[in-house]
């Protein structure tokens, strides 16, 4: 008896099938075009300046001196930049600072850095520094 049952649902839902499947065709027969409108969020990144004041008389601000000044229009090893700084009189207390500074200045977007494609024996290779083309727009000199 329940097959009996299931044999007559299975040919029921077939003849539904059926019938949407004419019903849709006739629905498309009708309709030149079917047009889906999705929306999409938009998203909005809002940049703010961060304005950083550092003295000339700190590291940071030798640094950003000499590149302000064209010292890093190309590319420098933290060995030139120190002996820049040195060759000015404005050796800092321990050079072990210079790269952290120059990473700092990095992340802050007004210096870049690159890997150096030279390595000398027995050494890895070095960051090569630069300053970035929009540099001036980005910093104020002040007395």
């Amino acid at each position: 008896m329940k097959s009996q049952n299931l044999e007559k649902t299975i040919e029921e839902l077939r003849h539904r099938v059926e019938t949407l499947e004419l019903a849709l065709d006739t629905i498309l027969k009708k309709m030149p075009e079917i047009r889906i409108n999705v929306e999409v969020p938009r998203i909005v990144l809002e940049k703010k300046p961060i304005h950083i004041k550092i003295k000339a008389s700190e590291l940071h601000g030798r640094i950003m001196l000499l590149a302000m000044e064209g010292f890093l229009d190309d590319w420098k090893t933290a060995g030139d930049i120190a002996s820049e700084l040195v060759r000015r009189g404005w050796a800092p207390k321990d050079f072990k600072h210079v790269r952290p500074v120059l990473e700092h200045l990095v992340s802050l977007g007004l210096i870049e850095r690159i890997r150096s494609s030279k390595k000398k024996r027995g050494r890895k290779a070095k960051w090569l520094y630069r300053a970035m083309e929009d540099l001036s727009q980005k910093v104020e000199l002040t007395q």
